[in-house]
């Protein structure tokens, strides 16, 4: 079987991406300070004050994109091997799971969704959620989740969609 191992640390935004949301948020929040002072301090009433407000909190979401893009996330990966799955994601406070193949009992997957359940043999089951990954790196984990539970003779369930509970 082929080894896959996705680093997930390189997925980050170019410089010029960041440039342009710190940019953008700057332009919104100096629109908002614009408006403050000409109807405050000038007296001109003819731009209502909520409009800065709502400048405000266009430069606070895309400030807040920006910081998110900005900040350097370190050792996330996907590997699906031989022995196990293996995965660290996260946004905040990303965690190491895994998962040994000998664990394993059966696998739900749906076709059309970025999910994987993974049914243990204490009983216990887990989800795998790749909606946080970009299409084509979803379909191959999922592709070679495939081929490894087959070798390892690890029954595969095939629904079209999994229950709301598990959503």
């Amino acid at each position: 079987m082929e080894n896959l191992h996705l680093n997930l640390s390189e997925e980050e935004f170019s410089k010029g991406r960041k440039l342009l949301l710190w940019g953008f948020s700057t332009m919104f929040f100096l629109a908002g300070v614009y408006v403050l002072i000409t109807n405050i301090v000038f007296g001109h009433k003819s731009i209502p004050l909520f409009i800065s407000l709502i400048t405000f909190g266009i430069s606070l979401f895309v400030g807040a994109i920006a910081v998110f893009a900005s900040i350097s996330r370190k050792d996330l990966f996907f590997t699906v091997n031989d022995e196990k799955i293996e995965y660290r994601f996260g946004v905040f406070n990303p965690k190491i799971q895994s998962f040994k193949w000998i664990d394993i009992k059966e696998l739900i997957m749906p076709p059309k969704q970025k999910k994987v359940i993974l049914h243990m043999n204490g009983g216990s089951s887990f989800l795998i959620n790749l909606n946080w990954l970009e299409k084509k790196k979803s379909a191959a984990v999922r592709k070679q989740i495939y081929i490894a539970a087959k070798e390892k003779n690890i029954k595969v369930i095939k629904v079209t969609n999994l229950p709301n509970k598990t959503r």
